[in-house]
């Protein structure tokens, strides 16, 4: 079975992606598009399509002379694995010495969980830090 363009050049990223130390890569547009014989937005297509959060995929682009693009490989938690998070587990400390109510544990943990959905993971992963840092700020 012969593969499409667009296959190719996911396969040969996430193969990159997999042999990298730290699940993270940095490539330049045009230089893959060399490489596979392409137009960048044919480049581009695959990274807005197939490296998606959803898919379990950050990725930052830079345009320009010195632009990249960078691709980051993350795993998706579930809701036990996020409870081991230092924010949720400081919600669930304050819950349990009678600093928060049960239903103030519920909204602070829902917008740590929710907010922002429709963000980037990178802004998500700022808003939480400010998150835990205002609590820990306000309670000690």
């Amino acid at each position: 079975m012969k593969k499409n363009l667009t296959d190719r050049i996911e396969q040969y990223l996430k193969v990159l992606i997999e042999r990298s130390e730290d699940k993270q890569i940095e490539i330049q547009r045009t230089e893959l598009a060399e490489t596979f014989c392409c137009v960048p937005s044919q480049v581009t297509y695959v990274l807005n399509t197939r490296f998606t959060e959803q898919e379990g995929y950050c990725t930052v682009s830079r345009r320009g002379g010195g632009g990249f693009v960078r691709i980051s490989q993350y795993r998706l938690e579930s809701w036990d694995a996020q409870r081991q998070n230092p924010l949720f587990k400081y919600i669930d400390d304050l819950k349990e010495q009678g600093k928060l109510s049960e239903r103030e544990s519920a909204l602070v943990s829902y917008l740590a969980l929710h907010s922002g959905d429709n963000l980037p993971l990178e802004y998500r992963l700022r808003f939480n830090e400010g998150l835990y840092k205002s609590l820990r700020s306000l309670f000690e």
